[in-house]
């Protein structure tokens, strides 16, 4: 599993890849072929980030020449809709603790103060005890995300090496199953995906194991520190 590349934070459409977002996904593309993987098919949510990162891979793949990967897009790797749960949390955090307002100020222009809100927002939707008629909830998007899994995993039966690029949402919830971690810690796991990391699972059956989590070697080897992102 990979998580896109950095998108446009604070733009209009943040579901864009930044500048730094598209070299992150070019830079992968370079790395997971040098390193001689290849898929026997490629997964993508249908979120423009997601799909653009993808799209680093099969064009690198189809330049060299190389047998290009089936491509299979699915609702079930789409991030949650987290505009809507922050907005939906977000008044209600501000009248239990009226000393968030002054971080509520800066959000849109100061981007550690927007990461402490939003975590805060979302570990308090994750927990289950906060939710709201009509707006999301984090167990429909877990049971999603799930079932996403078990399906691949059926359709694509055994010795199948398969990539899916998705965001950190779907990725933890992996790593939740995985690991039998609690909701809470499964949306703490979150917070640590970088952009273009690479999420190792292997499954067998029903059955799924964490290999390697957060894996972003293929951008620490260039040497530039800009590269390394979580938002």
């Amino acid at each position: 599993m990979i998580r896109h590349g950095q998108a446009s934070f604070g733009s209009e459409n943040y579901d864009r890849l930044s500048p730094v977002g598209a070299v992150q996904a070019e830079i992968l593309a370079d790395h997971l072929l040098k390193t001689g993987l290849r898929f026997d098919a490629v997964y993508t949510g249908g979120m423009e980030r997601q799909e653009k990162t993808a799209a680093a891979l099969l064009d690198a793949t189809r330049k060299q020449g190389l047998a290009t990967p089936h491509l299979i897009r699915e609702d079930a790797w789409n991030e949650y809709d987290s505009q809507a749960v922050f907005t939906r949390q977000l008044p209600e955090m501000v009248q239990e603790n009226p000393s968030l307002s002054g971080d509520v100020e800066r959000i849109y222009s100061d981007r550690k103060a927007f990461q402490v809100l939003f975590q805060q927002a979302m570990t308090r939707w994750a927990s289950g005890k906060f939710d709201m008629s009509g707006s999301p909830r984090w167990k429909d998007f877990r049971n999603r995300v799930q079932q996403g899994v078990r399906e691949i995993m059926r359709r694509q039966g055994p010795k199948k090496r398969l990539a899916v690029f998705t965001s950190g949402g779907p990725i933890s919830v992996t790593v939740q199953m995985a690991l039998d971690l609690s909701d809470e810690k499964a949306m703490a796991v979150s917070w640590q995906i970088m952009n273009t990391s690479v999420t190792r699972f292997k499954y067998k059956s029903n059955d799924i194991a964490l290999a390697g989590f957060n894996d972003v070697s293929h951008l620490m080897l260039k040497g530039d520190r800009n590269l390394l992102t979580y938002r």
